[in-house]
């Protein structure tokens, strides 16, 4: 932990003894994209054998669309029953991330999604922007490219946040390169289009992995922003592909916490990878239970502590 970081932390106007006597419980979940090389219904009860009782649901699983505005209403329907037999609730959804927003189409979709999302009760929902690399890790975009890609993304999603404020859903962007990479560009976003309906999904491995920063010195200053959490662990230099199950790698998840807590972040904290270095799309059903159950072990102990201050 860096002085600045300290500084910065120390500086929180929650922070001081955590503060955190009086806020809400936190939400601690699972998105089910580790299954995503398995049917849904089976992710679902692997991530409730687990012993979550929070749910991300991704769009396909086993090669299919099941969680999308294409979905027939009797999957869905099917879905939401699933859920509530499971004792599971879907706290946070994905948006975006079929195809480049900037298009007509896309936008249609983008717009269908978080209305599907608020059906299922969804009011928080991660997201992407444009990247900066034509091929990750050596290929970036020239500069022009790179800015004419955000000048033309950024019009297209203050006109869904626009949609996503009417119906009282938040779009939080996550760090994947780009236009939230790091805690700085996070801030810069927040400047550029600044709404109650547009945050940050704070995502620690993927900053870790994409740009090599662990843990970032921005953090304290971005976290008020921070209203989603993909919890991913990362061990190695940039761009080194092992995602272990958190607690395992080089992520500093107490003191992130700690941070994100200070400032007042009570939204979905949301259990990413934990496929280390092996192929996500053919682990076991098995070793991917027992990866998401030792995730759990070690953030909700962790996660009690920084509330008890």
């Amino acid at each position: 932990m860096t002085r600045r970081t300290a500084l910065q932390l120390c500086s929180l106007p929650c922070f001081r003894g955590f503060g955190l006597a009086s806020a809400r419980p936190y939400r601690l979940g699972c998105q089910t994209l580790p299954y995503r090389n398995q049917t849904l219904p089976r992710g679902i009860e692997g991530i409730r054998k687990a012993g979550y009782r929070y749910v991300q649901v991704n769009h396909m699983h086993a090669g299919r669309l099941v969680f999308a505005p294409e979905t027939p209403r009797a999957e869905l329907n099917d879905l939401r029953q699933r859920l509530k037999d499971a004792g599971l609730e879907m706290f946070c959804g994905f948006v975006g991330l079929r195809g480049d927003l900037r298009k007509p189409e896309n936008f249609t979709l983008y717009l269908k999604e978080l209305d599907l999302a608020r059906e299922f009760g969804v009011r928080t929902v991660v997201g992407i922007g444009p990247g900066y690399y034509t091929k990750f890790p050596g290929v970036p975009k020239s500069a022009s490219v790179w800015e004419r890609d955000v000048a033309e993304f950024l019009p297209a999603l203050e006109r869904a946040v626009r949609h996503a404020a009417s119906i009282g859903v938040t779009i939080t962007i996550k760090p994947h390169t780009g236009l939230a990479c790091h805690g700085k560009a996070g801030l810069e976003l927040m400047r550029r289009l600044p709404s109650e309906n547009l945050k940050i999904c704070w995502d620690a491995g993927n900053v870790s992995f994409y740009e090599g920063i662990h843990p970032d010195p921005d953090l304290p200053e971005l976290a008020p922003h921070v209203k989603a959490v993909c919890v991913k662990d990362h061990r190695g230099l940039r761009a080194n592909p092992d995602f272990p199950v958190p607690g395992q790698g080089q992520i500093d998840h107490e003191l992130m916490f700690k941070i994100l807590f200070g400032a007042g972040f009570d939204g979905p904290i949301s259990v990413e990878r934990i496929d280390g270095t092996d192929n996500a799309m053919t682990m076991p059903v098995e070793l991917i239970e027992a990866r998401i159950a030792a995730a759990r072990a070690y953030l909700t102990p962790l996660l009690d502590k920084i509330y008890r201050g």
